[in-house]
């Protein structure tokens, strides 16, 4: 009996990620040349924590669909999720050339910047997600902790406050050290 393409994607919105595996691998014993079918057997992988099984549906989706976005970008998802940051930005860098509109993606590059440090750049994707996306209260959350990074607290503080008004659990402890790095500034500015 073959797979069905439609359950599989069903079954991946429901959570149920071993079945839509399942149900992946049976469409592409009948159709192996379908991209989309690797990608999304890709996507079940990550989700069970079976990065090689990912890459290797992402690297048949990758030559069988190579300007593929949706490839680029899970690419870089579990590039980043392995730690392999030059291979992750460089798959998230070649996303974002072929479909400049998708915020997560420049969400996803950001953290690549700011985890090698390069915290003007992360700015920059964050930016552009927020830019693409106002409501994107992860980018905002990202923002906050990067400028924070950079001791703009200021900044830091302004981008928390829209994360939390759109619902982001921004951690406590870090809306604690906000609060305590803009209060020991107004002090020190208050003594001059």
């Amino acid at each position: 009996m073959g797979g069905d393409f439609q359950r599989g994607v069903g079954l991946l919105q429901q959570g149920q990620f071993a079945e839509a595996r399942a149900e992946f691998e049976k469409v592409l014993a009948e159709k192996p040349d379908w991209a989309e079918a690797h990608v999304n057997l890709a996507v079940a992988c990550m989700e069970l924590d079976r990065t090689d099984e990912a890459l290797a549906a992402l690297e048949k989706a990758r030559a069988l669909a190579p300007e593929s976005e949706d490839v680029h970008y899970n690419l870089g998802v579990v590039y980043e999720k392995t730690k392999r940051w030059d291979d992750a930005q460089a798959a998230y860098e070649k996303a974002v050339r072929l479909r400049p509109t998708v915020p997560e993606t420049y969400c996803n590059l950001g953290n690549i910047y700011r985890e090698k440090g390069w915290l003007d750049r992360a700015i920059e994707a964050y930016r552009a997600a927020v830019d693409l996306q106002p409501y994107f209260a992860l980018a905002h959350n990202n923002l906050a902790v990067t400028y924070a990074m950079m001791s703009d607290f200021e900044s830091a503080a302004y981008h928390v406050q829209i994360a939390q008004a759109l619902g982001y659990a921004v951690h406590p402890d870090f809306v604690a050290h906000l609060h305590g790095e803009l209060a020991k500034r107004k002090k020190q500015a208050d003594e001059r």
